[in-house]
């Protein structure tokens, strides 16, 4: 596994704190990409006549889903240990408090050096277990995936193909 490590904060700018909660709530995203593509690539099983079409017509199915709902849906089809399910619900309650709860809970922090002292580690420390949470969904979502021809390589050639497609200038 790849180690963990957010980047280190100054502390000295009031504008840190949006840094460091757009990190947090980025990695929630990707997690939460992570949760859908395990929730695909099992819901495909054993289906042998799936089209590409029929891959993206699932995903979309799940666009107007909740990260709560996709994790649902994976935990359904899929066994985890129970040490991991623990670790995905405090996933899912952390993005939560990040999207519904989080600036509100630090009006008055937000307002004194120390106070966004508080709200920057709290951060990183959401950010770290979002992290340590993907690692272990990626891990899960590629083996699924691999059972279907997907692997890492390919993925990661795919990615490659889509930056090497971007527009060179700004």
């Amino acid at each position: 596994m790849t180690k963990l490590t957010p980047p280190t904060p100054d502390y000295d700018d009031p504008k840190e704190i949006y840094a460091f909660f757009g990190l947090a709530f980025y990695k929630a995203n990707v997690l939460e990409h992570g949760v859908l593509n395990l929730a695909v690539a099992l819901l495909i099983q054993g289906n042998l006549g799936i089209s590409a079409a029929d891959v993206i017509q699932l995903y979309e199915s799940f666009d107007e889903k909740t990260f709560g709902q996709v994790v649902k849906v994976t935990k359904r089809w899929h066994s985890f240990p129970d040490a991991f399910v623990a670790d995905l619900n405090l996933a899912l309650k952390y993005r939560n408090h990040l999207a519904h709860h989080f600036f509100r809970e630090h009006d008055i922090n937000h307002m004194s050096p120390a106070g966004r002292k508080k709200m920057i580690d709290e951060l990183i420390d959401i950010w770290i277990h979002l992290a340590k949470v993907d690692q272990v969904m990626d891990e899960y979502w590629l083996s699924a995936w691999e059972s279907h021809g997907v692997t890492k390589e390919w993925i990661d050639k795919q990615i490659e193909a889509d930056v090497q497609a971007m527009p060179r200038s700004v």
